[in-house]
C-alpha cells in the first residue's frame, strides 16, 4: 500500500491476484483457503481508506483500476458473509489449469526448481 503523498490525493494498492475488480483470486489450488483469503482481504485491504485506488494483477474485462470504496460496495463475493464467501468459492466449478501442479510449487520456491 502506498499512502497518499499529499492532502486530497488518493493512496493506491497493488493487490495481485488477491483482490480483483468485482472479484477475487481463486482458492481451489494447492494451499488455497477461502476463509483465510476473506479474512485477509477484510482485515488488510478493505480497512484502507475508501478512496484508495486498487490495481489488480489482471482483469479479464479490460478494467485497470477500482477503489476500496467501490469494492466494498459492489464486489459480489466480498460483500457477503465469510460463510457465504467460502460457499461461493467452493462452488465456482472453474476448470483446473493444466500446469498448475508445476506452477504453484515453482512459485512457492521463487522458480528455483525450474
Amino acid at each position: 500500500h502506498l499512502p497518499a503523498a499529499s492532502t486530497g490525493a488518493a493512496g493506491l494498492v497493488f493487490t495481485g491476484d488477491t483482490l480483483l475488480i468485482r472479484g477475487c483470486g481463486r482458492t481451489d489450488f494447492q494451499q488455497g483457503d477461502a476463509g483465510l483469503l476473506y479474512s485477509s482481504v477484510h482485515s488488510k485491504l478493505l480497512t484502507l481508506p475508501d478512496d484508495t485506488l486498487v490495481y489488480p494483477a489482471h482483469d479479464y474485462k479490460g478494467r485497470t483500476c477500482s477503489s476500496i470504496g467501490e469494492e466494498k460496495a459492489h464486489n459480489p463475493r466480498l460483500t457477503r458473509s465469510k460463510e457465504e464467501f467460502v460457499e461461493i468459492m467452493g462452488s465456482l466449478g472453474l476448470p483446473y489449469p493444466k500446469q498448475i501442479d508445476k506452477a504453484v510449487p515453482a512459485n512457492l520456491n521463487c522458480g528455483a526448481e525450474l
